[in-house]
């Protein structure tokens, strides 16, 4: 099963100030992105973070139109970098553990409970490794 994802947001989005916070969670996002997108595409990659990010607006309002499936793939980043920077650390990380809550719930769906932790342990070991041994 998944760990608590507020203590994974912690670990993986390092920094005490607000920018330092939302270029780690940037990194963050294109890590699994860039590592599910070879399942699921490019295209289906920046779909599930953009229904994601929809999803999670309904608890972070300012999350709202901060990614869009159809962003720019020189910097598809740039409006959620600007909203997380302008929150507190503690907010955007709080935040971050929605988004990515979702995400992994969105995933698991899609693509099964099995695969989707191994995807997790393939991109983040340090965190999700017990992850896929637990998981048949």
């Amino acid at each position: 099963m998944i760990p608590d994802l507020a203590a994974v947001a912690k670990r993986l989005v390092a920094g005490d100030s607000s920018s330092q916070v939302a270029a780690s969670v940037v990194r963050a996002c294109e890590q699994l992105t860039s590592h599910l997108a070879r399942l699921v595409g490019e295209i289906g990659s920046r779909t599930l973070v953009a229904r994601s990010v929809f999803l999670t607006s309904a608890r972070f309002p300012w999350l709202a139109n901060t990614f869009s499936a159809t962003a720019s793939a020189a910097e598809p980043w740039a409006a959620l970098r600007a909203a997380m920077e302008l929150q507190e650390p503690d907010t955007a990380r709080e935040a971050f553990a929605g988004l990515l809550s979702t995400f992994i719930e969105l995933l698991e769906r899609l693509i099964g409970e099995g695969l989707m932790a191994r995807l997790l342990m393939e991109v983040w070991p340090e965190v999700f490794s017990h992850t896929a041994k637990e998981t048949p």
